[in-house]
């Protein structure tokens, strides 16, 4: 049969062709459906790489294979340096706090109903970060982390990049712990590839005139390439920007702070200062740590032209792991006595706080400043998440020294020194010469006792009307005398009664806990009018306090007064006697007008 098959196709050549065809066809569609995609490479593991390098103790093998093959996010290895860095900085917090590396150990949690009426407590939100603090116990930190960054070179886990810019910080002391170390260098590496995605700075620079078209072709080369691991190391590369790091300068506080100080001048052209002197002083009432520990600030008086000026910024101590103290003044601080001094010339120009990430992860640190003008300012600052972080915003809202020694005397023409003997008042204009003043009504908060403060939280454990209506007799210096208080308010809603010349007032009331009862002011602003005291009270600003915590302040002004501050801005007066959504309300009614005016 097969013979006929044979002789009948030898016989039909067309046919013979047509059927190999198909049978190719078909053979065709068969390889390609049973034929495999390339299978992906295997994961790459750095088990045998964290075993032989010591960064995983060999008793915590098995601790470190579950890692390397679990499912469970929190536990991974992970498959790239970065990745296995975190593990390792959790391996290193499982280390120090002793929980379990035992993957045996870890079941999954089941509640019983009694747990469940019974939930343990929450862990705390807060990180406690405990330095070395013994001699030994620095030197033991030390070798560490400098051992740590060579382990990681030689497992891998570091480029050769990140070698350079880590093992000199080790070595200088800048990392308390192996875990910070750990999550230093990939903070720094996140803060790297940003800044190679920060493609609209340069273009930015150039607009602005900073730059011209060459540097900043260069600069943008440079961000791709990864040249930049930190955003203040771009500001060599900028007109009247520098760049400043505490290891610098002299250990001595006075040829640090004066030569710190002439480097920042450098900055401003033709500015140049003489009688520089500087000390430290312990912080008083005036001072933005109230009741802190050991606190010290450091006080910085020069002259500039024909003017003194002062600046009061916190000293702080620097921790070191090679010994010795060298204390630095904060960097956000001292240098807005020279923005005084350019606003007191009309300058356009100011100095601005350039923020450094790695000084937020190491000991030590670097910051930049810059001087630029207000347009430049807002329109780097556009750019959002850019390469250079700005801390722009006081800078060109301080006001110059006259506009505020013109608020002080307009303050002392109403009466609000009147209280003050001339010692005290010698001691607040002292403080406001060492302060920068963004408003005119920031006079007042160093004016002890001109406004009244309602205090809570931490200075007593509740609000108290009855408290209250003390402050309010202080500030009218007792025109408002109410007796025979009762405050029904302390632990519930009730009613305060007060008697006032021979009337009695009552009006029921919240209890005083987020804000103070507006039928309370209600009610005294009534018994005011009734008993023919010229004034009102106001609210002014909670930035006026000398107190911290949760504090309201009050003024009371007769009909004059409130005229004059009205008309001279002086002060941002708020009626008490309405509501927190009332005065909601109006402030956006205001600022709609204010807009749809513009």
């Amino acid at each position: 049969m097969a013979q006929c098959y044979i002789h009948f196709l030898s016989r039909n050549p067309g046919l013979l062709a047509f059927l190999l065809l198909l049978l190719s066809a078909c053979g065709s569609n068969q390889t390609t459906e049973t034929a495999k995609p390339p299978e992906a490479p295997a994961p790459h593991s750095y088990v045998q790489a964290l075993l032989r390098t010591g960064l995983v103790a060999e008793q915590h093998r098995r601790w470190l294979l579950f890692a390397d093959t679990t499912r469970q996010d929190m536990y991974q290895l992970g498959h790239t340096p970065r990745e296995v860095r975190w593990w390792l900085a959790s391996y290193e917090e499982r280390i120090e706090k002793k929980l379990t590396l035992d993957p045996d150990s870890l079941q999954l949690f089941i509640a019983t109903a009694e747990q469940m009426r019974h939930p343990p407590p929450p862990p705390p939100m807060v990180t406690i970060i405990r330095f070395p603090s013994t001699p030994a116990a620095k030197v033991r930190a030390h070798k560490q982390t400098i051992h740590l960054t060579q382990q990681l070179q030689q497992a891998g886990l570091l480029t050769a990049a990140e070698y350079r810019r880590t093992l000199p910080l080790a070595t200088a002391g800048e990392f308390y712990s192996r875990r910070n170390l750990l999550m230093t260098v990939n903070e720094m590496a996140l803060v790297a590839e940003g800044l190679q995605q920060s493609g609209d700075l340069p273009p930015t620079l150039q607009r602005l005139g900073l730059l011209t078209k060459a540097q900043a072709q260069q600069l943008a080369h440079d961000l791709r390439a990864g040249v930049f691991t930190d955003p203040v190391e771009v500001l060599p590369r900028l007109p009247y920007a520098r760049l400043f790091n505490r290891r610098q300068y002299p250990a001595a506080m006075l040829p640090y702070l004066e030569q710190l100080h002439r480097d920042v001048a450098k900055l401003l052209s033709g500015l140049q200062f003489t009688n520089f002197r500087a000390w430290v002083i312990t912080p008083g009432e005036m001072s933005t740590c109230i009741n802190c520990d050991g606190a010290e600030d450091v006080l910085v008086q020069l002259k500039i032209g024909t003017k003194e000026y002062a600046q009061r910024s916190e000293w702080q101590p620097k921790y070191s792991l090679n010994g010795g103290s060298q204390p630095e003044i904060d960097a956000n601080q001292f240098y807005h006595l020279f923005n005084q001094a350019l606003a007191d010339q009309g300058s356009p120009h100011r100095l601005v706080f350039v923020e450094s990430e790695q000084a937020k992860h190491i000991i030590g640190g670097q910051f930049g400043l810059w001087r630029m003008t207000a347009p430049q300012a807002e329109a780097l600052d556009t750019l959002g998440a850019s390469a250079l972080q700005l801390e722009a915003y006081e800078s060109f809202k301080i006001l110059p020294t006259d506009t505020v020694t013109a608020a002080l005397r307009a303050f002392e023409a109403l009466g609000f020194l009147r209280h003050l003997s001339p010692a005290q008042r010698a001691a607040a204009e002292a403080h406001l010469h060492q302060a920068r003043l963004q408003s005119r009504e920031e006079v007042l908060h160093y004016v002890p006792g001109s406004v009244g403060e309602y205090q809570g939280d931490p200075q007593y454990r509740s609000w108290s009307y009855a408290r209250l209506l003390q402050v309010l007799r202080q500030i009218s210096s007792g025109r408002f005398s109410p007796s025979l208080v009762r405050d029904g308010c302390q632990h519930a809603d009730g009613t305060l009664r007060f008697q006032l010349g021979n009337r009695v007032y009552s009006t029921p009331l919240y209890q005083a806990n987020e804000s103070p009862d507006p039928r309370l002011f209600q009610l005294v602003q009534r018994a005011l009018r009734e008993q023919h005291i010229p004034g009102k009270f106001y609210r002014v600003s909670f930035e006026l306090a000398q107190s911290k915590g949760m504090v309201v302040n009050y003024v009371f002004l007769s009909p004059p007064q409130e005229r004059a501050i009205r008309q001279r801005h002086l002060l941002d007066l708020t009626d008490p006697t309405l509501s927190d959504e009332e005065r909601y309300a109006l402030e956006e009614a205001r600022d709609s007008a204010s807009q749809s005016g513009q």
